[in-house]
């Protein structure tokens, strides 16, 4: 019988992956954030916490009908 106990786990690399693209994307919101703080711009997309969402409308649905099956 194959022993498969000698190969490496690809699961924490793929964590460790996710988690530092979050981090960065959040950094990344937080200096555009400031910036436009820093600018004076109080009101649109990128006014401070959640306001990249709350300038967001509802994204058009493609296909009214649903998934093709």
């Amino acid at each position: 019988m194959y022993d498969n106990s000698e190969q490496r786990s690809a699961v924490l690399p793929l964590v460790l992956s996710t988690v530092g693209s979050v981090l960065v994307g959040m950094v990344v919101r937080r200096l555009r954030g400031n910036r436009a703080a820093a600018r004076g711009e109080t009101a649109g997309r990128t006014a401070g916490r959640g306001g990249l969402r709350a300038g967001r409308a509802r994204p058009a649905r493609r296909n009214a009908r649903g998934p093709v099956l």
